[in-house]
């Protein structure tokens, strides 16, 4: 038998494929650079899971979909603002397709690495959420490197300093992306969500808390009734934006004495809890000073807490939230002082 030998020119060179062992199939998947982008891969026959997807030369970036769990299936849900279980069901997936149709990507309900990098990032650690990575809530009076990373993403001056403009950029925000979950002007996991994410590892000073009120022994804790009256308006002032909540008196929503009676009470100061007990408990006043109460009827139906100039904190109704509010014709008021 004769054996003809191609000349050299024309023997077929190897392509890039001969220099890559073993081969790498998928199915419904495609790895650029390392980087999974679909859902399952088989490697020399042998199918992978999506955190063994994530094992291949480069950027490592776990792929979750429908029936994926574990702790970064509880990063994602943290940041895309639902309830973090660790299993991506049904609930999961609509809130990734929610959040991918927000930020301009295909609504595929797979958190892959362009959703991770819109959702802040890929964790660092690859297995487990980073440190630090519980999602914090921020409000009106907030202080931290946290509130300037929140005014970078809302391309506002990064001072620090959660004051009126930032409220009223995150208030804005909000509208745009028809964000109702976290309160009005309240920076929960929903708005951080659709921010792209909280960052991990900054710092957070809640208000009330960066300037203790004088006028107490040498801890700078307020002693007098007058001191921790005017704390408990810089306390309220925390809770703007938080929903009403009929019987509510947490954060989690208040009603009007709810708020009053939560205002008080971590300023120290004992109060009742409905409207007309705390108006029957404190002493009527015509010179209200900050931190008093404002009661509407007798017995009282409504109350806020005083602010100055015609003006009152307060949780007005059913489909509002704790805002700042002007009031008339109101001639009482009670105090402790």
């Amino acid at each position: 038998m004769t054996t003809t030998t191609s000349p050299r020119h024309m023997r077929q060179r190897p392509g890039m494929t001969a220099k890559v062992g073993p081969v790498l199939t998928s199915r419904n998947a495609v790895v650029i650079g390392g980087v999974a982008l679909g859902t399952a891969a088989v490697v020399g026959g042998v199918a992978l899971s999506a955190p063994a997807m994530a094992a291949t030369a480069g950027s490592r970036v776990v792929v979750l979909k429908v029936g994926s769990s574990g702790s970064l299936v509880k990063v994602a849900q943290q940041r895309l603002g639902v309830s973090a279980d660790g299993v991506f069901g049904p609930r999961t997936q609509f809130a990734v397709k929610t959040f991918q149709g927000r930020h301009g990507l295909v609504k595929d309900g797979i958190v892959g690495p362009l959703t991770w990098s819109k959702l802040g990032g890929y964790p660092a650690t690859g297995s487990a959420p980073a440190p630090n990575c519980t999602v914090k809530v921020v409000r009106y009076g907030a202080t931290g490197s946290l509130v300037a990373a929140l005014q970078q993403k809302l391309g506002i001056t990064a001072d620090g300093d959660f004051g009126p403009h930032t409220l009223g950029s995150v208030q804005s925000f909000q509208s745009l992306h028809g964000i109702t979950a976290d309160g009005r002007g309240v920076v929960g996991p929903a708005t951080w969500a659709a921010l792209g994410g909280m960052p991990c590892g900054l710092s957070l000073t809640p208000p009330g808390t960066t300037a203790p009120v004088s006028g107490g022994s040498g801890s700078g804790a307020p002693t007098t009734t007058a001191a921790k009256l005017t704390q408990v308006v810089s306390i309220a002032k925390q809770y703007l934006g938080v929903p009403y909540v009929y019987g509510g008196s947490t954060p989690a929503g208040f009603d009007c004495s709810g708020l009053t009676q939560y205002s008080y009470s971590h300023a120290g100061l004992t109060l009742p809890r409905t409207a007309a007990a705390q108006q029957a408990y404190m002493r009527q006043t015509s010179s209200p000073l900050p931190g008093d109460l404002v009661f509407f009827g007798t017995p009282a139906y409504h109350v806020g807490i005083y602010i100055g100039n015609g003006q009152m904190i307060a949780a007005p109704y059913p489909g509002a939230v704790v805002r700042i509010q002007t009031y008339i014709n109101v001639a009482n008021f009670g105090t402790l002082r």
